[in-house]
């Protein structure tokens, strides 16, 4: 796997079998194959992970736009508050 060390790896997958997602059997062959296989929590876990991205895809644009309308509604209130703050130390 590109981008990863083998020592990170290996550590999450043990995080990944200790936490049940992951099932790590050994095949005894020279050298030891391992193979590791989703539990069925773990499948149950990416299907709904799926769903997440397939509606976070759907939504994006609210998301964003609703982002952008509180950011425009802060700054508007701070500048407020500057103004303000001004008149009210007289």
């Amino acid at each position: 796997m590109a981008g990863i060390s083998q020592k990170m790896l290996s550590h999450n997958l043990k995080s990944l079998v200790r936490a049940g997602l992951v099932a790590r059997s050994v095949n005894p062959t020279v050298p030891p194959q391992v193979t590791y296989s989703l539990t069925p929590l773990g499948a149950d876990l990416a299907e709904q992970l799926c769903a997440l991205i397939h509606w976070f895809g759907a939504h994006t644009g609210e998301l964003f736009a609703a982002q952008s309308s509180c950011d425009r509604a802060v700054a508007t209130s701070d500048a407020g508050a500057e103004t303000g703050a001004g008149a009210a130390g007289g």
